[in-house]
């Protein structure tokens, strides 16, 4: 990157507190665009090409009204120049006197396809035209930010005189009205073809396409030439939409407490929760019920992989049975395979769910040596018991479950990676799909409360629909089992939560101990070892984990005390 490996940030903005925020954010630039203006008042960046009004005039008139003279990064107007009456002399003059740095050719006519863009070419009035406008602000003093969309466009727009190169990939994807055709590699791989031959003294930055986050944007200029991007919809849609979003799923949460009856039904309803991702996945499991195929289901620690398996098998022909579970991570490389195959007087597990079901319950722990021994099994139906000769044959459905995923894994086998999840399913985590909190709440609290339906202060649950949930379903059963049992069959009120409280999810930082919620199952364990002084029944009970299998995590995780 230039600048000493600085990362250049651009920000589209459409008003006064976008830009605000991005310029006291440290923007390197910001690109008054009429675009950004259109997605301010809720329409798509494609807005930004119809004739809705004089687009040049509207840009100077928010910009003048809201944002020149209020932020120290230099801004840039956005303006067309497509139609032939204009003076673009006078055009880059005015804007020159209103205080802008520098100009960008906005909306690029390159992004147009088919016969607008060959009748625009034909009369002068495309690329052409934006060229004479980076020319003319150059000459003039203005510095210049040029949209290309091909390496012609590019070496020709450094001739005219931009220092800005930003290589356009089309609009954001997303929710933003659009979709794009590229992936993440594909997009670096583009922007690449388009940088090439651009001398390493000029910023050279990206826009649009599948960028959608800030992790997304790092990971193109770490694979590609590119020294920077330009938020345009990421930076001032997609957060307020999704905060809306959130804020609205909330309200809607707390308002269906009101109509929820306490069924027998209901209190025995396996993944809970009308959110559509949870009507989904149960609609999938029901779907996969009677398939003979392998599942992979996978989540994060907490999320309820072991009971959707139990419900997947619960639905098929082979119910009869109850099925078999696998601890993966309590199989040590000594015992593993006899507890898998068996031995010569003894059934393993893959043999006891003959005619049945196995789960695999974190998969992603088993051995080298155990991972082969599955491989096989998978491949060939047998199963060879320690101490003897002769394989037998055995049918049992697999279902596995992992915490990890599998797919990135580097150390869990690829081949049978891709056998395992002939079927794949992946559980949210309770953080995004708040809207289920209060109805989950209600299940909990009837779990302990022998049927009867317990009430939630309004206060409490907003307690509850802040918290970020690392430990998901689980955190959240035992945190009502607490509340529950302190409210002794009233109210459960904010006051019975001094420990969500103790924790939000915009942690209080000090500047002598700064407070980070856990990131990882490893985080979040030991955090609950830490607040039960290492006491391993207690922190189980807390965070909801047999004391067996927490001992297996202290030992995978080496957190000792």
């Amino acid at each position: 990157m230039t600048r000493e490996g600085k990362f250049l940030f651009g920000a589209v903005v459409g008003s006064g507190m976008t830009a605000q925020a991005a310029d006291s954010a440290g923007a390197d630039y910001l690109l008054a665009l009429n675009a950004g203006r259109f997605r301010v008042q809720g329409a798509s960046s494609l807005t930004s090409y119809l004739p809705v009004r004089p687009a040049n005039d509207w840009v100077f008139e928010f910009a003048e009204r809201e944002i020149l003279g209020r932020c120290k990064a230099p801004v840039f107007a956005g303006l067309s120049v497509s139609d032939p009456q204009l003076d673009i002399g006078a055009l880059v003059d005015q804007t020159r006197s209103l205080g802008f740095a520098g100009v960008c050719n906005f909306p690029p006519t390159s992004l147009l396809d088919g016969r607008i863009a060959t009748v625009l070419a034909r009369e002068g009035l495309g690329f052409a035209r934006e060229l004479e406008l980076v020319r003319t602000a150059t000459d003039r003093g203005m510095r210049a930010l040029a949209h290309v969309s091909s390496n012609q466009e590019a070496h020709a727009m450094l001739e005219a005189g931009a220092t800005i190169i930003c290589v356009n990939i089309g609009f954001t994807g997303g929710s933003t009205g659009v979709t794009t055709r590229w992936s993440v590699e594909g997009a670096a791989a583009q922007i690449d073809r388009i940088l090439a031959g651009v001398p390493s003294n000029v910023d050279k930055l990206c826009i649009g396409g599948p960028i959608t986050s800030p992790e997304e944007a790092l990971a193109v200029t770490r694979i590609s030439h590119a020294q920077g991007y330009i938020a345009g919809s990421t930076l001032d849609r997609f957060p307020l939409e999704q905060t809306l979003r959130d804020v609205a799923y909330s309200f809607k949460a707390i308002s269906r407490l009101a109509a929820m009856e306490a069924t027998s039904d209901e209190a025995s309803t396996a993944l809970v929760g009308s959110s559509r991702v949870m009507q989904d996945i149960r609609q999938r499991l029901a779907d996969l019920a009677d398939s003979d195929f392998p599942v992979l289901i996978q989540g994060e620690t907490g999320t309820g992989k072991t009971l959707a398996a139990r419900v997947l098998h619960g639905g098929s022909r082979l119910a009869r049975r109850a099925p078999v579970i696998v601890d993966c991570p309590s199989l040590t490389q000594d015992a593993g395979s006899t507890l898998l195959l068996g031995t010569a007087t003894a059934r393993g597990a893959l043999e006891q769910a003959n005619g049945g079901t196995v789960i695999l319950e974190d998969i992603a722990t088993l051995e080298a040596i155990h991972q082969g021994q599955l491989l096989r099994f998978v491949d060939e139906g047998v199963v060879q018991r320690i101490g003897e000769i002769g394989p037998r044959q055995v049918k049992t459905r697999i279902i596995a479950t992992s915490s990890a995923p599998l797919r990135q894994s580097e150390t869990f086998r690829r081949d049978l990676y891709f056998r395992l999840a002939a079927e794949e399913i992946t559980l949210p985590p309770l953080r995004d799909r708040p809207d289920d909190i209060p109805e989950l709440a209600v299940h909990f609290g009837r779990q302990f409360m022998m049927g009867e339906t317990p009430r939630f202060s309004n206060a409490a649950l907003r307690l509850l629909l802040e918290h970020d949930w690392p430990g998901n379903l689980r955190e959240l059963r035992n945190v009502v089992r607490r509340a529950v049992s302190a409210a002794d069959g009233k109210t459960v009120s904010q006051r019975h939560l001094p420990f969500l409280r103790a924790n939000p999810t915009i942690p209080q930082k000090t500047p002598e101990a700064p407070h980070e919620p856990p990131q990882t199952e490893r985080d979040w364990i030991a955090d609950a070892l830490v607040r039960n002084g290492f006491h391993r029944a207690r922190t189980a009970q807390e965070i909801g984990m047999s004391t067996r299998t927490l001992y297996s995590k202290i030992k995978k995780y080496r957190l000792q005390s």
